[in-house]
């Protein structure tokens, strides 16, 4: 994916999430090194007095074989929507921070697949 079309998909994201008064720089062609976490798609770091952040996506060859194959459109949304929840963050255990960061990947999937393939009343099974 070209970087045009990954600056596309960050502005049509803000707008869907209600980010437009964000400041939101991206980075994304990252390497392992280049991100504060191990073994992770993606990153964001905030500071929301000002509403500035910065997005690091793992380049895709560094993904390395997981069971879900790399997909660049959700995890910015995904890195997207902490921001959306920044301020819910504050204080919480580590529990806490962890079923935050399931709810925030699930939403995630679901906005991406509901853009990419619609609301039908299709029956979902679980794979």
């Amino acid at each position: 994916m070209k970087l045009a079309e990954q600056e596309a998909l960050l502005k049509e994201w803000q707008i869907r999430l209600g980010l437009c008064d964000w400041h939101i720089k991206m980075y994304p062609k990252c390497k392992p090194e280049d991100l504060e976490l191990e073994d992770v798609a993606g990153e964001v770091s905030w500071q929301e007095v000002n509403k500035t952040a910065r997005i690091n996506i793992i380049k895709p060859k560094y993904y390395g074989n997981r069971i879900e194959p790399f997909d660049f459109e959700k995890t910015l949304v995904h890195e997207l929507l902490h921001l959306k929840t920044c301020l819910l963050s504050d204080q919480v255990d580590e529990l806490q921070a962890r079923v935050a960061h399931m709810l925030i990947d699930d939403l995630a999937r679901a906005l991406v697949d509901a853009k990419r393939f619609g609301t039908e009343d299709e029956e979902k099974t679980c794979k």
